[in-house]
Formats: C-alpha cells, sequence, structure tokens
C-alpha cells in the first residue's frame, strides 16, 4: 500500500469539504487527507468523481467517506449535518464550505430563478450548515469559507449587453460578511466554551490552518 510521505499534522483529525468532488474542493480534500485527516467528501451530483476521489485516498493509506446532499434545497444543509455528524460523532475539526454554483450572462438573461439558486446553494447553505454543525465544532476547529475575488473586482465596464456574474458576485460578498460575523460574535455567545475560527479565503489564495 502506497502511502503519502508527509507527515501526518492532521492525523485523528476529522474534515468536511463541500463541493470536493472536482476543482478547489477536491484539490483542498487530497492535501487534508495528506496530512492525516479523515475526509468527509460532499458532493452534489457527481457521484462518480467522489467515488474516484475516495478510492484514491485510500489507496495511499487515507481515510475518506463520500456523502451526497443537495445543498440548493431547503433541506440539504440539515441533511449534509446529519450525515456528518453520524460519521464523525462528537468532534468535527475541520469545516471547508467551497461548495458553489456559478452564472455568467447578461443581467437582462438573468432570471428570478437563477438568482433564487445562486443565493441558495452559495449562501443559505453555509449558513444553515455551520448551525447545524455548531454541537460538534469546539474549541480548535476551524471553519473555512472559500470565497471568490469577483466579491471585489470588477472586470471591465458593466454593460446591459455583455456577460456578467453580478449576481454571483454579490453572493459571494455575502458569503464574505457572514463569514466576518461568523468569526467575530454571531453564535459564540450562544454556546459557551466554542472557540472556533473563521475565515474566508479567496480563489488563489486558499490556505488551511
Amino acid at each position: 500500500m502506497q502511502r503519502w510521505g508527509v507527515r501526518m499534522v492532521l492525523h485523528s483529525k476529522t474534515a468536511l469539504v463541500t463541493g470536493a468532488s472536482r476543482g478547489i474542493g477536491r484539490a483542498t480534500a487530497l492535501a487534508l487527507a495528506e496530512t492525516g485527516a479523515h475526509v468527509l467528501v460532499h458532493y452534489g451530483r457527481s457521484a462518480q468523481e467522489a467515488q474516484s476521489l475516495v478510492e484514491s485516498i485510500h489507496s495511499k493509506g487515507g481515510r475518506a467517506d463520500a456523502i451526497r446532499a443537495d445543498l440548493g434545497t431547503p433541506e440539504g444543509a440539515t441533511l449534509l449535518a446529519n450525515e456528518v455528524r453520524s460519521i464523525v460523532g462528537k468532534q468535527l475539526d475541520l469545516l471547508v464550505s467551497n461548495a458553489g454554483i456559478s452564472k455568467a450572462a447578461t443581467i437582462r438573461d438573468h432570471t428570478i430563478e437563477d438568482f433564487d439558486n445562486l443565493f441558495a446553494t452559495n449562501v443559505r447553505s453555509p449558513f444553515f450548515l455551520v448551525q447545524q454543525l455548531l454541537p460538534i465544532l469546539s474549541e480548535g476547529s476551524n471553519i473555512i469559507v472559500v470565497s471568490s475575488i469577483g466579491a471585489h473586482a470588477v472586470v471591465g465596464k458593466p454593460s446591459l449587453d455583455s456577460p456578467s456574474i453580478l449576481a454571483y458576485a454579490s453572493t459571494k460578498g455575502a458569503l464574505e460578511t457572514s463569514c466576518q460575523e461568523l468569526g467575530c460574535h454571531s453564535w459564540a455567545p450562544r454556546y459557551p466554551g466554542k472557540c472556533s475560527r473563521a475565515r474566508y479565503d479567496r480563489y488563489g489564495h486558499v490556505k488551511l490552518h
């Protein structure tokens, strides 16, 4: 059995990575597994990709489980949290909130359904996922929210006739504000002894700590 030749700094730690079947989420899950964490690989529709990631981690001596949940639905965050708690028990050491959707289209071509789907997946689901996981996020746990430079940078001059990520960028701005509030005071007073840290990272600057 091939094992990663790295120090197991997260041995005995548990981590949930949402949207872990592809892209940044997949790379993050692999990085965590390489350092010894038991990684919960969340996916929405990419079952084959998620399972291949889990098998890859297992083949190198790591620990991983795949969990499916549609975070665009009202019950998605609760269903995911229940599955996580059934696997890890009373302690989740790291939550990487990475799952999200995007849409690039002219402002005219954005529908109410598009707008609602973006905010449901990108903003509502992380909020309620944290809410549902609070009982197992204890002192020393970390919450990392993956954002986007799109929340801050405007590329070119906005036009009604050119593709835009305005709604998507708005969700990331809301996500960062939520994360800042979470890290300061939003839930800690209600849960004495909870000292989890929250932060957000923009694409290109993902850090695990």
